[in-house]
């Protein structure tokens, strides 16, 4: 049974993952964005990552996407991965993170989360959505976060290492979403009473 679907957006799509993703995925992860985390130094290490992917979904713990561009008429190229994580039924909450090669720019990032969202609202009934930004990522991610009606949340102050003794702020965004006349809305930033589905 399949737990993760595929959500199409323009330009492209999420879809599970499989055994024959390794080594693009591989090629994502000798690009990490995020501070402090080191390239993978062989591509079976993402064996176990790819079988826990499914693990996660069918026990409501996560869920792990692979990120593509293009379309069914020209092909598919994986570009990255959008993962949820810190999956919490009884709080209707859920934490993303995209992982991705530098094609893969921010306005595909926003539609890809964005599917990802609608998803698991739908499906699950999860209400608050959570990226965590750690500092000297890319600023440009803070833009795509308030662009798909993520607002600030909290700074956590030291919160994140990455070395023996070097630390660096994290920030906390949420998007949070109530229903209203049997619709999905948005009732943080400026996409306040708009639909999303």
């Amino acid at each position: 049974m399949k737990f993760t679907p595929t959500l199409e957006f323009e330009g492209g799509r999420v879809r599970t993952l499989e055994a024959s993703d390794r080594d693009a995925l591989f090629a994502v992860y000798q690009q990490p964005e995020v501070p402090g985390q080191r390239p993978l130094e062989k591509p079976e290490q993402l064996d176990r990552m790819i079988e826990l992917g499914v693990q996660m979904a069918a026990t409501q713990r996560g869920m792990m996407w692979a990120l593509e561009l293009g379309s069914a008429a020209e092909g598919y190229q994986l570009v990255g991965q959008v993962s949820a994580f810190d999956w919490q039924p009884s709080w209707l909450k859920v934490t993303f993170r995209i992982d991705a090669l530098p094609v893969a720019d921010m306005n595909v990032r926003a539609l890809a989360l964005q599917a990802c969202i609608d998803f698991m609202a739908d499906k699950y009934h999860l209400r608050n959505f959570a990226w965590q930004w750690i500092e000297g990522q890319n600023e440009a991610i803070k833009e795509m976060l308030a662009a798909a009606g993520f607002t600030f949340a909290a700074r956590l102050r030291q919160a994140w290492r990455i070395g023996e003794n070097e630390w660096r702020d994290v920030e906390q965004y949420h998007k949070v979403l109530s229903v209203a006349d049997n619709a999905v809305t948005s009732v943080a930033g400026n996409n306040e009473g708009e639909s999303v589905q």
